[in-house]
């Protein structure tokens, strides 16, 4: 079976295109065996008849008309008459129609005939009826006398293919581009931006779902701001006690002994770095991208992370790519410390290809299930038993990087590497041309 890949313009009007196709070629099937073929045949028979009736009327006639007589056929049926027996060439042709008119001409003279053939003539040596010496020599038009009615055919048909694919193609591109632009709306709303309306055009049902979709867009765009607003509140509010409670702590330190005051003091901490990973998930970001030289801003970020991180580079370094620094800063330093937290021996690698930027952050700890792969994006999911023990974190780091990667168009996926341990690959794709720096 035969699979269309792209656009819906592009596969719909293949489709159509392959239509038109089919219904040309078996036009042009049709037309040859029902309107061709016995035009042609006709057209033989015919040529035929004139020739044995100039040929019989010409021997019956007094050889001092027969100039007269020749005169006559030249003008009426452009027919050449002669006595002469001329030294031409054999005739040779491609065209089935003289074919047919020989085996014509041979079951109305009932003995084979030979063709010849000038510049402008087919000329066909013919046996005198009335058994005298002399034969007749008859030229005839090298041209097809049905062509032309073949020709309109074959052009009938061929424009009326034309205007079915041309219509067809505008009217499935009057579907496809508002469809095209609702596509292309959804992949850029991420709910960080405001939203552009699309324009609602088209036929009724492609202007309702425009309509429909503006409308979710929007109610989407105020459910994450208020959500963003109301998590700021509670963050607000959380922050003024948890404050107060560290200042109790270490007041009454002394009162609540180390061990009581470290944990209590541990405990809050936590809590203040849920709050602020919750609203980071929350709020997402609003920064804007702009070019960096990627290597040198590779290597820093992840300098600043951990010192003692091994990078591998594969592909050109000294080149610029346009990224949100901060969002990325934020990607990767939680995919690294999320390593560390559950394997502890960390290493990177680089590829670089025309296309992409990839991005591998590997671990040697015992792995994530293939079926946990996806489920470990979601926030608060917690996976410790399979990554080596009970770890308490806030379950938000993957989840603020899964969010970070759609919200400027990067992929992430998780494999694993050849000892069994993690490998978080991060993709950017380089949906411009990278400038190489001198």
């Amino acid at each position: 079976m035969i699979e269309f890949r792209g656009s819906l313009l592009t596969r719909t009007t293949a489709v159509f295109a392959l239509a038109a196709t089919a219904i040309l070629g078996s036009a042009l099937v049709s037309i040859n065996l029902l309107i061709v073929e016995p035009l042609m045949q006709r057209a033989a028979n015919n040529q035929a008849a004139i020739i044995e009736l100039a040929a019989n009327t010409y021997f019956e006639l007094p050889a001092d008309r027969r100039a007269e007589f020749e005169l006559q056929v030249l003008v009426n049926h452009d027919l050449l008459v002669s006595t002469i027996n001329q030294d031409m060439p054999a005739a040779t042709w491609e065209a089935s129609y003289f074919s047919l008119l020989r085996d014509a001409l041979v079951d109305r003279f009932g003995a084979d005939v030979t063709f010849y053939e000038d510049v402008e003539h087919y000329w066909v040596n013919l046996p005198n009826p009335t058994g005298g010496s002399l034969e007749l020599q008859i030229g005839f038009s090298s041209e097809l006398p049905y062509l032309t009615q073949q020709i309109v055919g074959f052009a009938v048909v061929i424009v009326a293919a034309i205007i079915v694919m041309l219509a067809s193609y505008i009217a499935v591109r009057r579907i496809a581009r508002p469809l095209q632009r609702a596509s292309n709306a959804t992949e850029r709303f991420r709910g960080r931006t405001a939203f552009e309306a699309i324009p609602v055009e088209g036929p009724r049902e492609i202007r309702t779902l425009t309509a429909n979709l503006n409308q979710m867009y929007e109610e989407i765009t105020a459910l994450l701001e208020n959500r963003t607003a109301l998590l700021a509140g509670i963050s607000h509010d959380i922050r003024t006690p948890l404050t107060r409670m560290r200042l109790a702590l270490e007041i009454n330190r002394d009162e609540l002994g180390d061990g009581v005051a470290d944990q209590l003091a541990n405990d809050l901490s936590q809590m203040d770095e849920l709050v602020e990973n919750a609203l980071e998930y929350a709020r997402g970001t609003q920064e804007t991208s702009e070019r960096v030289p990627f290597h040198s801003f590779f290597t820093s970020l992840v300098d600043g992370i951990a010192t003692d991180i091994s990078i591998e580079w594969e592909g050109e370094r000294q080149f610029e790519v346009e990224l949100a620094p901060s969002a990325f800063s934020r990607v990767l330093t939680n995919l690294v410390l999320n390593a560390i937290e559950h394997a502890g021996d960390v290493s990177m690698f680089v590829a670089v290809d025309d296309d992409h930027v990839a991005i591998h952050v590997r671990d040697c700890g015992h792995g994530i299930p293939e079926e946990e792969r996806t489920r470990v994006f979601r926030p608060f999911y917690r996976m410790d038993s399979a990554r080596g023990g009970e770890f308490r974190h806030s379950g938000l780091g993957l989840a603020i990087v899964k969010q970070l990667c759609d919200n400027f168009g990067w992929s992430v996926a998780i494999g694993e590497t050849k000892g069994g341990g993690t490998d978080v690959c991060v993709t950017i794709t380089r949906s411009q041309p990278m400038e190489t720096i001198p």
